[in-house]
Formats: C-alpha cells, sequence, structure tokens
C-alpha cells in the first residue's frame, strides 16, 4: 500500500474525531458561546493517537490555557495605554513560557509553551476593548475545556487505544536488543556495533516518550514507575559493552594465548545475558569471574592489567544486566496488583544534559518575533495586526525544539495556505447555500474525514495538521451566517505575516542547524570532562553520567549510519574517561606521594587533552608514566585499572604500554 494513503485505523481516527468536533459545535451553538469554533479547533489539536497522549495534552492545554489567559487579564489593562512595555511584557511572557517548556522533558512542556502564546491570542485582539478581556478569557478556557472534554470523551468510548500494551511490546524488544548488543560486544567487534548503539538509543529516547504518556492512562500500570529505573541501568550497557569490547580486542592484540583461555568465559557471560538465567546461576559466574580477575591481578604487566579489567567490566556488565531483568520483570507483570515489592525511589530521573544557549536563543526568536510584528502592527495601523502579531507567537514557539525549526514552520506554512483556499472555499461558495446545522454537519464532514484520514498518516501529518487546525480557525463558524469576503482574505494574509515573521526571525536567529547542534553536543562532552580533571565540579558520577547519555543519546538522533564516521573510535570515550578519572580521583587518597603525584599528572594531562593544549603523544606519556608508578604498589591497583580504562577510552588504537619509564622529553612535552 502506498505510505500516504490512509487506511482503516486513519479512516476511523478521522471519523471519531470528527464526531467530537461536531458535538463540541453541538453544545457551543446550544449553550450560545460566542465562539464555537474555537471549541472544535481543540479537538482536532489536543487528538492524539493513543488514549495516554491525548490525556497528557488535554491536561496541559486546559493549564496552559488558563494561566496563559490569566496573564492577558493582568498584563492589557495594565498596560494597555503604554503600547511600548505592553509588547515588551507580552514579548518576554511568551519567550520565558517557550523556554521554561524546552527545560521540560515532560508532558508538562506543552502547558509551559501554550501559556506562552495563548495569551497574545487573548491579549492582542483584545487592545482595542481592554475591559472586556476578562469575558474573552473566561470564554476560551469554556471553550478549550469543552474540546478537550469531547475529544477525550468520545476517543475514550469509541477509540480506546491505550499506550502501556504498546509500550510493553516496545520495552521487550528495546531490552532484547540491548542484551544482544553486549553479547556481541564481547567478540571484540565494538567498531562494527556503533550503529546499533545509536540506534538503541534513539529507541530508548522513544521509549521515554511512549512512558511520559502511559503515564496518563487510568489502567496505567503502577509497576510503570520502575521503567526510568530500568531505562538508567541499561543506558549503562552500551558503556559497558563498549570498555570491555575494546579490552578484548586489545587482549587478542597484546596476548591471544590468554584471551583464548577466557574465551568460554565471555561465552558464558554473552550466554546469561542473552538468556533467562536465575539469580543463583548469575552469583555462581560472577564468582568465577572474580576468581579470575584475581588470577589476572597476580600476573601483573599490561596483559595482566587487561584482564583484570575485562573482568571487573563484566562483572559489572553481568550485574547491570541482572538488575535491568528484575526491572522489567517488575514492568512486565500481567496484573497491576500482582505486584507487592517496593516502589523505586522518588525523584530518581537525575537532570540530564540541557543546552542553555539554544534555550535562550529559542526564548529570544519567539521574544523577537512577537515584537517585530506588533511594531510593524503600531506603526502601520493595521486593523489585522493583532492576528499577525498572534501568529508569529505561535510559529516561534510550536518548533523550537527542533535544531533547525525554519523548515517545519515552512511546512506550517505551506499547509495554513491550503487551510485559507479550502475555508475560503467552504466559507462563500457552500455555506451560504447551507441552512440548518445538519446540513452544516454533512458539508464539514465531506470535508473534514479526509482531511483527518490524511492527518492520522504520519508522513502527512506536518502538513496536514495546519490544514486540519487552521480550518475551522479561519470558518469561523457562528449560529448565523456574516462571513465578510475582505475580513477573511485580510485576516488570511495576517496568518501568513506572522508565521513568514516567527520564520525570518527564527532562521536569522537560530539559523546554525544541525552541525552547530552536534558541536555543542560533543564541546559539552568535553567541557564536563575538563571540569572533572580539574576538579572544578563535585564528583557526582550519577549526575555527569545522566547529562552525558543525555548527550549521547541526543547525538545518536541526529547520526544516522552515514555519518558514522563523525563519531568513530570516540565514540562513547568522554563517558568512559570520566568513568575512570572519578575512579582515579577515589584511589588518590590511599597512594604514595610519588604514585600520587603521577596519578595527578595524568589526569592534569587528560585536561590538556581534552582542552586542546597538550599534544596527544604527551599526553599518552604521561598516563604510562602513571601506569608504571602504580603497578609495582598492591594499594594502587585500583589506580592502574582506572589509568588503564583511561588510557583505553582516550587512546583506542594506541599500541600496548611498555611499562618503562617514559623519556624525559616526553613528559616536559
Amino acid at each position: 500500500m502506498v505510505d500516504w494513503l490512509p487506511g482503516r485505523r486513519e479512516w476511523l481516527f478521522s471519523l471519531v474525531t470528527f464526531a467530537a468536533a461536531v458535538l463540541a459545535l453541538f453544545i457551543a451553538f446550544g449553550t450560545g458561546l460566542e465562539r464555537p469554533y474555537w471549541a472544535a479547533t481543540t479537538v482536532y489539536i489536543t487528538a492524539q493517537g493513543s488514549a495516554g497522549a491525548l490525556r497528557a495534552k488535554g491536561i496541559w492545554r486546559l493549564c496552559g490555557t488558563f494561566v496563559g489567559a490569566a496573564f492577558a487579564v493582568l498584563a492589557v489593562p495594565n498596560l494597555v495605554n503604554a503600547p511600548p512595555l505592553l509588547v515588551l511584557a507580552m514579548a518576554i511572557w511568551v519567550g520565558g513560557c517557550l523556554a521554561a517548556a524546552l527545560l521540560d522533558q515532560t508532558p508538562r512542556s506543552y502547558g509551559f509553551m501554550l501559556a506562552g502564546y495563548t495569551a497574545g491570542i487573548i491579549g492582542f485582539p483584545s487592545v482595542d476593548a481592554p475591559d472586556a478581556i476578562f469575558t474573552t478569557a473566561l470564554l476560551r478556557v469554556e471553550e478549550i475545556s469543552l474540546g478537550i472534554a469531547c475529544a477525550w470523551a468520545l476517543h475514550a468510548i469509541l477509540l480506546p487505544r491505550p499506550a502501556t500494551p504498546q509500550l510493553l511490546r516496545r520495552l521487550e524488544a528495546w531490552t532484547a536488543d540491548v542484551a544482544r548488543l553486549a553479547g556481541d560486544a564481547l567478540s571484540g567487534g565494538v567498531p562494527s556495533l556503533a550503529e546499533d548503539r545509536r540506534r538503541l538509543a534513539r529507541d530508548g529516547t522513544a521509549l521515554d516518550a511512549m512512558f511520559q504518556q502511559a503515564r496518563y492512562e487510568d489502567g496505567g500500570r503502577a509497576t510503570l514507575r520502575w521503567l526510568p529505573v530500568l531505562r538508567a541501568e541499561a543506558r549503562r550497557m552500551p558503556v559497558l559493552a563498549s570498555a570491555a569490547g575494546d579490552r578484548v580486542a586489545a587482549l587478542q592484540a597484546a596476548d591471544p594465548a590468554a584471551l583464548a583461555r577466557i574465551e568460554p568465559l565471555l561465552r558464558e557471560v554473552a550466554a546469561a545475558i542473552g538468556a533467562q538465567v536465575t539469580p543463583e546461576a548469575v552469583q555462581a559466574l560472577d564468582a568465577r569471574l572474580a576468581a579470575a580477575e584475581r588470577d589476572a591481578a597476580a600476573e601483573g604487566g599490561w596483559p595482566g592489567l587487561l584482564r583484570e579489567g575485562l573482568m571487573d567490566r563484566l562483572r559489572e556488565l553481568l550485574s547491570t544486566w541482572a538488575a535491568c531483568r528484575a526491572h522489567a520483570g517488575r514492568i512486565l507483570a500481567q496484573d497491576s496488583g500482582s505486584y507487592a515489592g517496593p516502589s523505586p525511589e522518588a525523584g530518581l530521573r537525575l537532570p540530564g544534559h540541557a543546552d542553555l544557549l539554544l534555550v535562550g536563543l529559542s526564548g529570544l526568536a519567539a521574544g523577537l518575533s512577537v515584537i517585530t510584528c506588533c511594531a510593524f502592527w503600531i506603526l502601520a495601523g493595521w486593523p489585522d495586526g493583532a492576528t499577525a502579531a498572534m501568529m508569529a507567537a505561535v510559529g516561534a514557539s510550536l518548533f523550537a525544539q527542533l535544531d533547525d525549526p525554519a523548515p517545519a514552520i515552512f511546512r506550517f506554512m505551506q499547509g495554513t495556505l491550503i487551510a485559507v483556499a479550502v475555508a475560503g472555499i467552504t466559507l462563500f461558495a457552500i455555506l451560504p447555500m447551507v441552512d440548518g446545522f445538519v446540513p452544516l454537519v454533512i458539508v464539514l464532514g465531506l470535508l473534514y474525514l479526509p482531511i483527518g484520514a490524511l492527518f492520522a498518516v504520519p508522513s502527512l501529518t506536518p502538513r496536514m495538521a495546519p490544514t486540519a487546525i487552521n480550518g475551522f480557525a479561519l470558518l469561523a463558524l457562528q449560529s448565523t451566517y456574516g462571513a465578510e469576503f475582505a475580513g477573511f482574505i485580510e485576516g488570511g494574509i495576517a496568518m501568513m505575516v506572522g508565521f513568514g515573521t516567527a520564520l525570518t526571525v527564527t532562521r536569522l536567529v537560530r539559523g546554525a542547524g544541525v552541525a552547530w547542534r552536534v558541536d555543542r553536543l560533543v564541546q559539552a562532552d568535553r567541557r564536563d570532562l575538563v571540569r572533572l580533571a580539574e576538579g572544578r565540579r563535585p564528583a557526582d558520577l550519577r549526575r555527569i553520567a545522566a547529562a552525558m547519555l543525555d548527550r549521547f543519546e541526543a547525538l545518536a538522533a541526529r547520526l544516522g549510519a552515514a555519518d558514522a564516521s563523525a563519531m568513530g573510535q570516540r565514540e562513547l570515550a568522554e563517558l568512559r574517561a570520566a568513568f575512570n578519572l572519578l575512579r582515579l580521583r577515589r584511589a588518590a587518597p590511599v597512594l604514595a606521594e610519588a604514585t600520587q603525584r603521577a596519578v595527578e599528572d595524568a589526569i592534569g594531562a587528560t585536561a590538556g587533552l581534552v582542552r586542546g593544549s597538550l599534544a596527544p603523544e604527551a599526553a599518552l606519556a604521561r598516563i604510562d608514566a602513571a601506569l608504571f608508578a602504580a603497578l609495582p604498589e598492591p594499594s594502587a591497583r585500583p589506580a592502574a585499572l582506572a589509568l588503564s580504562g583511561l588510557r583505553m577510552a582516550l587512546f583506542p588504537r594506541a599500541a600496548p604500554p611498555s611499562l618503562l619509564p617514559p623519556p624525559p622529553a616526553a613528559l616536559a612535552a
């Protein structure tokens, strides 16, 4: 089937959504609400593919509408006589709400964004009649509430699509993929697994979004609260698998015979991760790994250090996977009442990465779009300038989460232009011949049932959404027909001017695009690593790991197979180096004075390498010097293991160290 043709599911979605819009219109007409089209438009905005997503969007749309309406009621009457101050207040409000939305990683972000541009939607058209703004705001809240209630009720009754079952299916597939990646990494083929790691990161991010939707379902399982705990554990699996795989490859080069002796153990670990094993079996395998780790420590030398580090990573990999299986078992319980174990810690989700510059630029673009439209409105005395100003706020906000919002804004403008054409034909060629609610419904059905079905096709959603949503707003249905062609055309032009202003300003303020965003993610990782090496950041491994893993998943969403060379062998390098730097700092206090100085020198060399002030050869020499100092000292064994991990993270292709004192010239470089 052609991927853009709607199927049975899409037509059913369109039918239910249209029925909800008709119900909203019927109630709005019957109760005498002034703008029934606001309620119908809200139905199409709120309608989602799953019950959880619909409820989340409905809740936060209502909250955002109420807060935005309250701000408009406070700001407009008090500042209407000082237009520059009113424009500035509105611009700051829209930009600030958008920044808050971008900082929030939950469905609540929609409420923040909506609070911003709802103030413009209510406030700008009310500047000519500020005394009536409270009534306007109240009607807006009532009509939005009506649209949400109708969409929620009819979708729940006629088209219940819970997100939880799909989430559980995706979770099972994702955990199986994580296990497969970890098992394959033990073969030493880590470079070939780069795309798999990125795919797992992208799929994990999608799981997070589905989890947020499932939380809003009445029938959602209480055990779903364990999903963030599972994600926090499972996100570490690619890092641990990468570290183990690098050691397997290094051991193959340094001591193939030693690798051959432990290959049966590697296969057992891979099999245990890929299969359902009992806790007793995991415990027995962990004991064997611990024994092999002690044997490697007694051997000494670089191959012994590699084997010891490999066994340590395998034990961590195995214990992490056992924890993942336990959490997945809780989540996948068939009956929500069948699990009586402990609940996860509140607030377990740690703060991740947020690009404050990108957030600030997005807020600035939204504020400047509002100011630009308002300046033109005031200076030109344009009657429809209010429409342009509020559409500028909407256009600058809707797509701000994208790396380059401009193409999405342009597509939205194209869809809006189609909506203007369709609404114009309907409004002036068809509706004058319609008399009564039932004929109106028939006309709207002939128009909106196909539009709604196309809207439900994922590949067409970006273009059809503005047609479906703005169509009702442009029709501006009232209890009596009173459309004016000149006013309609001017309103359509004002909408395009507003979106065009948002497009232009966004392109000027945020025109750097995806490449700039990728570079900022990489640089943020390196800054964290430098701060950690220099001791300028508290050694909170969990917070650092959460931020770096967020960045890795953000990179994964932007880099496909064709971009694999962009990350190459340095993929996850900064995060692995951060783990080992923290281990080094924990081990440093018990070291002898000379060894401690060598370790601090290696940490400083890492900072110089990442900052670009130290040549790679000199940094490698200082790490090797610290290794040479730590190996003979029994209490420095954890430091030696951390140094070997740091070396492999930063220099995966370097030749094995000789573990002899490096030449003085290399240390002085």
